[in-house]
């Protein structure tokens, strides 16, 4: 190829490469956030370690929502054994925090915080499942529709076993679907 054929070539790869740029730079309110959230997405599944306690977790991480009420789940977990808490415990691993996700079998207290104002007037009952072979679930836990004005609920519990559990928090007489909200609990997984 000629020195002028090359600088020709050279000339129009520029011009392409300078209205590619233009093009992409001009259209970026169109495209440019869909990219972001797939860029965010994959970063969030594929190179970040998951966070395992409530405190390494934003707020919305640990919040159960319905159509009218938001309650903020935090689990404080006691292990049986130092095998089921994945390792050693020392005195402080029995103040950490969870939120649906609980390393192995022990003691567990949910504590629930109502997040609107208006449902801290209302009655709640909390209600501990656990989901059997089958897919029945089997109460293990509860407390009593009661008001709750400062806004926190507590329920203790045990989780003999690892597996799949619901939390289930029900507001007023719970009569439809929007009054309930359904936390799946995982343990040991």
């Amino acid at each position: 190829m000629s020195p002028t054929g090359r600088l020709n070539l050279m000339l129009f790869l520029g011009i392409v490469l300078l209205v590619g740029v233009n093009g992409a730079l001009f259209s970026y309110a169109w495209w440019g956030p869909a990219v972001n959230q797939r860029i965010g997405d994959f970063w969030k599944a594929h190179t970040l370690k998951p966070a395992v306690k409530a405190g390494d977790r934003t707020i919305s991480e640990c919040l159960g929502v319905s159509d009218f009420y938001s309650v903020h789940l935090t689990t404080y977990f006691m292990a049986d054994s130092a095998e089921s808490a994945g390792g050693a415990t020392d005195d402080l691993s029995k103040y950490d925090e969870y939120c649906d996700r609980v390393p192995g079998t022990g003691k567990v207290i949910f504590s629930i915080t109502l997040m609107e104002k208006e449902a801290r007037g209302e009655t709640v009952a909390l209600a501990f499942y656990g989901e059997g072979s089958d897919g029945a679930l089997k109460q293990l836990s509860s407390l009593p529709s009661k008001s709750y004005p400062s806004g926190f609920a507590t329920l203790e519990a045990t989780v003999p076993h690892t597996g799949k559990y619901v939390l289930k928090a029900a507001f007023g007489e719970a009569k439809n679907k929007e009054d309930t909200i359904e936390m799946p609990i995982l343990v040991g997984r």
